[in-house]
């Protein structure tokens, strides 16, 4: 059990030295990860010694602030009481320790006898000694589970944290153990807290933009005020000072069924943004109204008449009175200049042609509804309409390009799904370069990159940037959180989606992307809770059934396996399964009939399922014969190729490997 348990950046290795050699010299007993012997696990010996020591010094500078296991650290030390953290470097320490008392010893070069290093000593000295007189009072079977792990840190949504290099050192192990962990660990805690729709103790400077009645006395306008909340909602986000919940989880609200403090509850924020539009002739007024959701009570009202060209400038003023309102209830973070770029119509990807804003509106919520077919033609419509109107339009650029991303992986004819992938490649593109710093527009481009151009290093910069910029955005997190996992960087998806989920808490698409993750990381058992509990948000959600079917499949389950594949909306993700099924069970002749239906009704868009069954049947040759015929289409499913769990037997395949180096996953 160590005296002190030394945190600190890499880089800073030789002034750490100074510190433990410093302690040494005082008779105390110091742990840094230069004593680490060979063959210890390096996460369980650190887990432990951080957790046993009396004091856990912490030095900050610029490199360890930029350290997310640094910072892990200092969270679990904070929350244990343990934390005596110094400054060896002038620089902004994270948030949550500004408050938290700091020696000054950014000068300090290794003299025992200087005052600010005796005066560091005594602080040290008096946190051994609490610690001990605890310990002296503790019952020897004293659970621990009050103080959260380094790897729950990681994911937990309170804790803003991430993954590095430490977390993956030895491979995917570490990786896998995160996922496993660390979103099970999120799951369960939400399931303790209050149920999976938000915490108890949400942080002050968290907001909801509830969806804008509809006055007009028109239903068909719905889609202008669902929009304009959006649009507010998206003003508000890009402001780092505020973490704003996603959409879909405000949307579950919109008949305002239950009290502002339940909502509040329900969501995991502070606050909550309600309002109504009237739009009428040219005018559009809009009432907007700040509540306190611990008490229910109003803290700001205000009422904004304005043409209807104006609508834009109305948006921006709604966003900024809220931000005002809230900025002295944000721990400094606005003061200090950490708020983000102020609002603007170009980098927010927006426009300032009325109509092409109701078309872009419109187009989303035909996109949003999530019925495919006609009705994804009918939003690409509606984005061309946008785009015509106003060709610099960035966010209609974007959601085109997602559509036609859709589209493609439906369409039959080549011809016309090879227009469609260039076409969402290029839209993105354009979105990109109209509004460089759009995090939108970067997700877009990393999906298209990825899924439709398979090319998985062109892809990862995009996607990395889309994070730079939208850090609180959910949709924009569960694109990257896929994203990693389906290139292995399991940790780093882990981490990504529960950050996510506590934006968007109420959104089936991010707990089917979990369970994705944890399918991917080879954790079935673990993957199941977030499937089911995507299909109780949303029980017609596709593909969800298809994933849980696989991950029961995988763990022997086939009864209830069937009955998943069967609920499958989507028989291009049904038909695979119940072949497979089928032919684990002996039932050649219905395996091959499901097989046959497969080819016939998804044709070369059903190429890559086609290579999952004859991989699971044990046709190795065939199954890679399919895949080849797959990038030559470049079927999208293919951006599952590195981690399918269902195409492991193809790990040997020297034709296998050669796919996976082209598209770019090694």
């Amino acid at each position: 059990m160590p005296d002190i348990f030394l945190s600190y950046n890499r880089e800073d290795q030789a002034k750490a030295r100074l510190f433990a050699d410093a302690f040494a010299a005082e008779g105390f007993k110091v742990w840094w990860d230069t004593t680490l012997r060979a063959g210890e696990a390096y996460d369980e010996v650190t887990e432990r010694a951080l957790r046993d020591a009396g004091a856990v010094v912490v030095l900050w500078s610029k490199k360890s602030v930029a350290s997310r296991w640094v910072r892990a650290e200092a969270t679990v030390a904070h929350r244990q009481k343990t934390l005596v953290p110094a400054m060896i470097e002038a620089c902004e320490r994270p948030i949550m320790f500004e408050l938290t008392q700091t020696a000054e010893l950014s000068h300090w070069s290794g003299d025992r006898a200087d005052p600010a290093w005796r005066s560091f000593l005594a602080d040290v000295r008096q946190h051994l000694a609490a610690r001990s007189k605890d310990d002296e009072v503790k019952k020897p079977d004293a659970p621990l589970g009050e103080v959260p792990s380094v790897q729950e840190v990681y994911s937990d949504p309170k804790s803003k944290q991430g993954v590095n290099r430490r977390m993956l050192i030895g491979g995917g192990v570490a990786g896998l153990s995160l996922a496993g962990t660390g979103l099970i660990w999120w799951l369960n805690r939400q399931e303790q807290s209050g149920g999976l729709h938000g915490s108890t103790a949400p942080e002050d400077n968290r907001v909801a933009v509830l969806p804008f009645k509809n006055l007009s006395g028109d239903p068909k306008q719905d889609y202008f005020a669902d929009g304009l909340s959006a649009e507010v909602r998206a003003e508000l986000a890009r402001n780092a000072a505020l973490q704003v919940a996603a959409q879909t989880s405000s949307s579950a609200f919109k008949d305002r069924t239950q009290s502002a403090k339940e909502m509040a509850e329900k969501l995991g924020v502070a606050y909550l943004l309600d309002g109504n539009a009237r739009k009428a002739d040219s005018t559009v007024r809009v009432n907007a109204e700040l509540i306190d959701g611990r008490t229910g009570f109003s803290l700001w009202a205000e009422t904004f008449e304005r043409p209807l060209d104006n609508v834009f400038a109305v948006q921006s003023e709604i966003a900024a009175s809220v931000t005002t309102a809230l900025v002295d209830r944000v721990a400094r973070q606005a003061s200090e200049g950490k708020l983000a770029k102020g609002p603007g119509r170009v980098s927010s990807g927006g426009t300032e042609n009325v109509a092409a804003f109701e078309h872009k509106l419109k187009g989303r919520a035909l996109f949003e509804s999530a019925l495919g077919g006609q009705t994804d033609l009918d939003a690409l419509a509606e984005f061309e309409a946008a785009l015509a109107l106003d060709p610099n339009y960035a966010a209609a650029h974007a959601w085109r390009s997602r559509t036609l991303s859709v589209l493609y992986g439906q369409s039959m004819a080549s011809s016309t799904a090879e227009r469609m992938r260039l076409d969402a490649i290029e839209a993105a593109r354009r979105a990109v370069a109209i509004a460089p710093d759009f995090a939108d527009g970067y997700s877009a481009l990393g999906f298209s990159l990825f899924n439709v151009g398979l090319d998985v290093k062109a892809a990862k910069t995009v996607f990395e940037q889309s994070v730079e910029y939208g850090r609180g955005d959910g949709d924009v997190l569960t694109g990257f959180a896929v994203f990693c996992a389906r290139t292995g960087r399991f940790g780093e998806a882990a981490a990504t989606i529960a950050r996510a989920a506590t934006l968007d808490p109420l959104n089936p698409t991010v707990f089917r992307s979990a369970g994705t993750i944890e399918l991917l990381a080879r954790r079935y058992a673990a993957a199941l809770p977030f499937f089911d509990r995507a299909l109780s948000i949303n029980p017609k959600m596709s593909v969800a059934p298809s994933l849980r079917g696989t991950a029961l499949m995988l763990l022997g389950r086939q009864g209830e396996a069937r009955q998943a594949f069967e609920a499958e909306p989507n028989r291009v993700f049904a038909l695979p399964g119940l072949a497979i099924l089928d032919h684990q069970a002996d039932q050649k002749a219905s395996a091959q009939a499901n097989f046959e239906k497969l080819v016939r009704e998804a044709g070369d868009s059903g190429l890559y399922q086609q290579a999952q069954v004859l991989a699971m049947w044990g046709e190795l040759d065939r199954a890679v014969a399919q895949l080849r015929r797959a990038y030559e289409v470049k079927d999208a499913g293919l951006a599952n190729l590195y981690t399918d769990p269902l195409l492991d037997k193809l790990k040997g395949n020297s034709e296998y490997q050669r796919l996976l180096k082209v598209i770019g996953f090694v």
